[in-house]
């Protein structure tokens, strides 16, 4: 027969293999296998494929502000009233090119093209929307900032003024959403007057202006003018082969480690993601960092709540007030003149594109100034921000860290002042006046909610698995020692 101590050594031994089989498998293997079933590579053929082709439709909806009483430019007394026009819906496509693997890196390129595909009930393209003339601001902004004396300043701004007005350009337009949005509208009867205005500030100054960019023969200005089609830049991503907790980080784009439009090592740095993929094992208690190129800059967003998309529970993570508050201690560098005078930068919720937009007086925004300063709502009639329709927010998988649903709201506006521009011919009140808004959202599908339901049954089964062989493990060691005693004590 066999003795005691033979047996309790036999179920010692076995509990031993048990907690050094599931240590193995359930804490370096099957890890391992799951990073790898992660990890952006031609090999991985089902995760390249969903990276390079987005396999969830992406929508885009425009608004456009339409002022009813813009009339008098001269008349400083009117309070504008803007009424919203829209959405004009459009849907994304959205492929990856030029893929280059290196090092655990990828580097690429990615087409956008937008679809103009309305839905039921809403208006055409050919609409007429009026509002702010943004060439006009842009050159008196120019004139403003440029011009050696406040008195040269009156002088080109007066002449700038006249010349557009007799080739019938005034301080607002009516153009069609068309025109505002993707096809534009002539900038020929601005050429001439650049050109004479640039000469005429070039002979007043002493420094060296920049040259004039080279403009094509038939030069158009439209908000989204020549982006479709088109690209951001190259990127140069984390695959996840170096290390899973990276995945999708921005290293580059277009071939430098940080942007050069702000005035601090701080603002210029890229950190985080594109926005299409995080890293797996999402932590509430951190800061999820997107570089966007459209804003210039890297924003981050902070855990609300809970959220169900296609039955699967997500962190929602939102945008907060102080990212777009340039008097905060870690946003004054987003404010060129600060150091200069803090009382010159804009109030809470706007970001001034200037530094990376060549001078032009575009200023960012959420739509309907949510969470901004109140006085920037109450310059106008007709602008309600609300939660739900204009915060920037997206749902995330915790345990993939699958985006389930998300929604970038953004709000373009125009620094909209007299700038040195004689009272008699432009008398309005100093303001950042909304032009358009856009939504640009995305939500998983039912059929891609279930294979991202499926992988995380598959790893929760994985994580039951191995604690409950390395219990049974412990349970058969803490038995023999249990019957090693009882044998000894006799």
């Amino acid at each position: 027969m066999v003795s005691n101590m033979v047996k309790t050594a036999i179920v010692s031994s076995v509990g031993v293999a048990v907690i050094i089989l599931s240590s193995t498998l359930g804490w370096i293997l099957v890890p391992d296998i799951a990073t790898s079933e992660a990890v952006i590579t031609k090999d991985n053929e089902a995760v390249y494929g969903a990276w390079t082709i987005p396999p969830v439709p992406i929508y885009l909806e425009f608004f456009l502000f339409n002022c009813t009483n813009c009339d008098d430019p001269t008349n400083g007394s009117v309070v504008l009233n803007l009424d919203q026009l829209g959405p004009f819906s459009f849907t994304e496509g959205r492929i990856k090119f030029n893929v280059i693997e290196e090092n655990g890196l990828l580097s690429y390129r990615e087409n956008i093209s937008y679809f103009y595909t309305p839905k039921d009930g809403e208006r055409d393209l050919d609409v007429n929307v009026t509002t702010v003339n943004p060439v006009y601001f842009t050159l008196a902004s120019l004139i403003s900032d440029n011009a050696p004396t406040p008195a040269i300043a009156t002088s080109l701004s007066r002449l700038m003024h006249e010349l557009l007005a007799d080739e019938g350009e005034h301080p607002f337009m009516t153009h069609t959403v068309r025109e505002m949005l993707f096809e534009g509208w002539s900038l020929q009867p601005y050429v001439n007057i650049l050109e004479l205005l640039y000469e005429q500030l070039s002979n007043k100054t002493d420094s060296t202006l920049p040259p004039l960019p080279e403009l094509p023969e038939d030069p158009k200005f439209g908000f989204f003018y020549g982006r479709n089609g088109t690209n951001l830049g190259e990127f140069t991503i984390e695959s996840g082969a170096n290390d899973l907790n990276e995945l999708g980080y921005i290293k580059k784009w277009n071939g430098k480690s940080s942007v050069e439009y702000w005035n601090d090592t701080f603002c210029n740095m890229i950190n985080g993601t594109d926005g299409a993929i995080y890293p797996p094992i999402v932590d509430v208690n951190e800061k999820i960092y997107v570089f966007t190129p459209d804003v210039c800059r890297s924003l981050y967003a902070t855990y609300e709540k809970d959220t169900v998309t296609e039955g699967i529970t997500g962190r929602r993570f939102t945008v907060p007030e102080i990212v777009f508050d340039t008097l905060d201690p870690e946003n004054v560098c987003y404010c060129s003149q600060y150091s200069e005078n803090p009382d010159l930068c804009f109030s809470r919720g706007v970001l001034d594109m200037r530094p990376c937009l060549l001078g032009v007086p575009v200023v960012l925004s959420t739509p309907h100034f949510y969470m901004a300063d109140p006085k920037y709502v109450d310059a106008f009639v007709g602008l309600k921000p609300n939660k739900d329709w204009h915060e920037t927010h997206f749902d995330l998988e915790p345990l993939l860290g699958v985006p389930l649903f998300a929604s970038k709201r953004l709000q373009l506006n125009i620094d909209a002042r007299r700038y040195q521009v004689p009272e008699r011919l432009l008398n309005i009140n100093d303001t950042v006046f909304p032009v358009i808004w856009l939504n640009e959202s995305a939500k998983l599908d039912a059929a891609t909610a279930n294979d991202v339901n499926k992988a995380v049954n598959v790893i929760d089964a994985l994580n039951i698995s191995r604690w409950c062989f390395l219990g049974a493990g412990i349970a058969l060691v803490v038995a023999s020692l249990i019957m090693l005693v009882v044998y000894l004590t006799r």
